[in-house]
């Protein structure tokens, strides 16, 4: 049966970026985190400030109207209420020479004062301890405070607190093991393939603990580890609930082309993980998600998240946009779960979903800022080539170019796909008409196969003219479940202006690719195509939202 809802004809007060050909405004993300402008890339020092009830991102920035990567490199600063709608503050950590950087690192909540930077006049929930890359002649971890709730920051006077003699050590990840009561930091010997594990009482004297070596898909270097303790969502007993999971970012050398991250799943015992397999797995198969961080100091109620930068290495200081670039990722929530990755076997995976509501936000309604302006709903329909499943977001207003869509879908014949040049079953992603030309993304499921294919071509200039912007990308997924009528498969996804994130089975696999259209051209409208005369998928649901700032 096919519901299309009313129109809701609330009011759109927010004012999203206008559509000129002349600029490229059109292209900005309204509901992922951009530069106000200049250069961006990987995040930094990400924390939930639990007095303020505030959420901190610091970026590697460089403000210049440029927009390029260049020195001097700093932490720009965004703050956000709800993880969707962000507030630029400008720098907040400078390097002290122009031909320097203040390279990627994290923030840490110091709520004990173990490191002595503070005294009863900072809350202790707002005791904020950067550990950061000094990039000069050699690169050496250095720390900083702040006093005003991290908006600006005071560098430690002894700096640095590790130097190893090397211009290839960067990108300290910081965490608190309880267990082991005391300060945990990976970071990258790059070159070398190594996750360097140290630990320290007080941010200040650390100790070489281990190293993590070799392991994984190398690429060129490594770079960006992270380390955090995950839930497992369905544990197998009661003894074994949680692990431990560490990841890294290599570029260039993805099998995509330029950068990407992985992730390995072990225990931690605070002097050296223990991975539980060799297995190679990465956190997002797309071309542009890369540098994963992340937050420190979560609500126990938000669990563990984070965000990565969505560009590639390979073409980020080239995208069409003027006086910005690059965007980060949604916000996810991070847990793990045993899925299975083939008919006869299953093991732990890394879940991911994005994060719409908080703590906070479900709390209080009004720290909202995203509504729901258009709906369309379709369910228990055998689609065929007969069938009409099809929205435009671009009819009673002028769209947003934002909208989530969420598929559950039945395999009903398992002897018909699109391998066989017989029949195609597919989602398309248009933009509205302008001078007589849309464009369309495609996303096509092959039954036989079970492999989604991704198509982000697009008519504009970049996209044809550049060699390395791979625009055809795939990836197998299994079965989520098998029912009397067939086999169940699961896509969520969402699109804004530029970017597309897709999570298939429930978060199981996640893709993030950017695209662009040219000539102030949007996303507008979700159809759902099939060519064959007889039905062999069922949709079980099909919701398509699109969203608008309040």
């Amino acid at each position: 049966m096919i519901q299309l809802s009313p129109l809701l004809l609330l009011p759109l007060f927010s004012v999203f970026n206008s559509i000129a050909d002349a600029s490229t405004e059109y292209l900005r993300p309204q509901i992922h985190l951009t530069p106000d402008q200049g250069w961006m890339n990987d995040p930094n020092g990400m924390f939930y400030d639990r007095k303020d009830k505030l959420w901190h991102v610091y970026f590697q920035h460089n403000p210049d109207k440029k927009s390029i990567w260049a020195t001097p490199v700093t932490w720009g600063h965004s703050t956000s209420k709800d993880l969707l709608t962000w507030d630029y503050h400008g720098n907040a950590l400078e390097p002290e020479n122009d031909d320097e950087g203040i390279f990627s690192g994290s923030v840490v909540v110091d709520r004990n004062n173990t490191s002595g930077f503070f005294n009863d006049s900072t809350d202790p929930e707002q005791r904020i301890v950067a550990i950061y890359t000094n990039n000069a002649q050699l690169q050496t971890q250095e720390i900083a405070y702040s006093l005003d709730k991290g908006y600006s920051f005071i560098k430690y006077d002894q700096n640095p607190v590790i130097n190893v003699n090397s211009s290839q050590q960067r990108d300290p990840k910081v965490l608190w093991h309880d267990e082991s009561n005391q300060w945990i930091m990976v970071v990258a010997k790059t070159q070398e393939f190594k996750v360097q594990i140290y630990g320290s009482p007080d941010l200040k004297k650390w100790d070489l603990k281990s190293n993590f070596t070799s392991n994984g898909y190398l690429g060129f270097q490594y770079e960006c580890p992270g380390l955090f303790k995950l839930p497992i969502e369905n544990p197998l007993n009661d003894t074994v609930t949680s692990k431990w999971v560490l990841l890294l970012a290599i570029n260039p050398g993805s099998p995509l082309g330029g950068s990407i991250n992985e992730y390995f799943i072990g225990d931690f015992d605070g002097t050296t993980f223990h991975p539980d397999d060799g297995a190679t797995r990465f956190m997002d198969i797309g071309k542009d998600f890369y540098a994963f961080q992340s937050f420190d100091n979560t609500e126990p109620e938000d669990g563990a998240l984070g965000l990565a930068w969505a560009s590639n290495w390979q073409y980020a200081n080239t995208v069409p946009t003027e006086n910005w670039r690059s965007s980060m990722s949604l916000v996810r929530n991070y847990t793990l779960k045993y899925v299975d990755v083939n008919p006869e076997n299953y093991g732990l995976t890394l879940i991911q979903k994005p994060v719409y509501d908080t703590k906070e936000t479900r709390l209080n309604e009004t720290l909202k800022t995203l509504e729901t302006i258009n709906e369309y709903e379709v369910n228990d329909l055998k689609l065929d080539k007969s069938s009409f499943v099809a929205t435009d977001f671009n009819t009673e207003r002028n769209a947003t170019g934002v909208f989530e869509f969420d598929l559950k879908f039945t395999q009903t014949d398992l002897k018909m796909g699109y391998s066989n040049m017989t029949t195609q079953f597919g989602l398309y992603i248009h933009s509205q008409t302008v001078k007589g030309s849309q464009e369309t993304l495609q996303l096509v499921f092959d039954t036989l196969s079970t492999t989604w294919y991704i198509d982000r071509t697009t008519q504009h200039s970049f996209q044809r003219n550049s060699p390395v912007f791979t625009e055809r990308i795939s990836t197998y997924v299994e079965k989520i479940d098998t029912t009397d009528q067939g086999n169940v498969y699961t896509l969520y996804g969402v699109v804004d202006r530029n970017i597309l994130e897709l999570y298939f089975n429930d978060g199981s696999i996640a893709m993030t690719n950017t695209f662009f259209f040219r000539e102030g051209k949007i996303p507008t409208s979700f159809e759902v195509v099939c060519d064959s005369e007889k039905s062999f998928i069922t949709i079980d649901e099909l919701s398509v939202r699109e969203l608008a700032r309040k």
